[in-house]
């Protein structure tokens, strides 16, 4: 799914639920939806776990290219040119 970054925010916190530390970014997105006029938008949070080259290098202003797992959650994020 391309979306639109408006804006990245780092994530490093311990889960409550789990103790176990949470480490990413967070880009706040904008995207086509068919359900919504105009835009939709989302806050897509990408973990360290995942071990993406140049997810530190997005900026607001870039489009990027999103993919998700059978489960939901993101498994990769590619800036598209």
């Amino acid at each position: 799914m391309k979306v639109r970054v408006l804006g990245v925010s780092k994530v490093d916190y311990v889960s409550q639920r789990t103790g176990e530390p949470v480490k990413g970014v967070s880009l706040h997105s904008a995207f086509k939806d068919q359900n919504v006029e105009g835009e939709a938008v989302d806050n897509i949070f990408v973990s360290d776990r995942l071990g993406i080259v140049g997810i530190s290098s997005i900026k607001p202003g870039d489009t990027v290219d999103v993919e998700y797992g059978r489960r939901g959650s993101v498994t990769n994020v590619t800036l598209c040119k």
